[in-house]
């Protein structure tokens, strides 16, 4: 648990493990990120196949059975060089921004994966920079992406 602080409001916050019966909330929160939004069986079947996965650790953020947030984090191979965590999303509800939550449930995260983390951020969302930097992520690459 997590005391958290905000501008008019302090609350006890509960960061845990994602399960299949927290998929309605996770897409009412995930609706914010800005993608398409999904439907409510894709939610669920996109959860349980991540769930089931042991690569994939997706966990919530909620006050009273109400989630908050989530932070989806997976452990990338590489042939050539060591593996790590990287976060595949995060989202907090924009009611509930600035109070902690996204460091809470980034901090939880770390704190059961260890070793290193890395997050890929859209050039676009400056925003975003800055949370990460302030949390003590270092920008270290810039890259481009392509897709066919």
């Amino acid at each position: 648990m997590f005391g958290i602080t905000g501008p008019a409001t302090a609350f006890m916050l509960t960061v845990r493990a994602a399960a299949k019966e927290d998929a309605e909330g996770i897409q009412s929160v995930s609706k914010h990120l800005g993608y398409a939004e999904l439907s409510d069986e894709e939610t669920r079947e996109k959860l349980e196949q991540l769930l089931s996965s042991e690569d994939h650790f997706i966990y919530i953020a909620e006050r009273e059975q109400r989630v908050l947030g989530w932070i989806h984090l997976f452990t990338a191979y590489r042939l050539a060089s060591p593996s790590f965590c990287e976060i595949g999303g995060l989202v907090v509800d924009p009611n509930y921004r600035k109070q902690g939550i996204g460091r809470a449930l980034v901090e939880h995260a770390v704190d059961r994966h260890g070793g290193t983390v890395r997050v890929r951020c859209n050039e676009k969302r400056q925003d975003t920079h800055v949370f990460y930097q302030s949390i003590g992520f270092e920008d270290v690459k810039v890259q481009r992406i392509f897709e066919k």
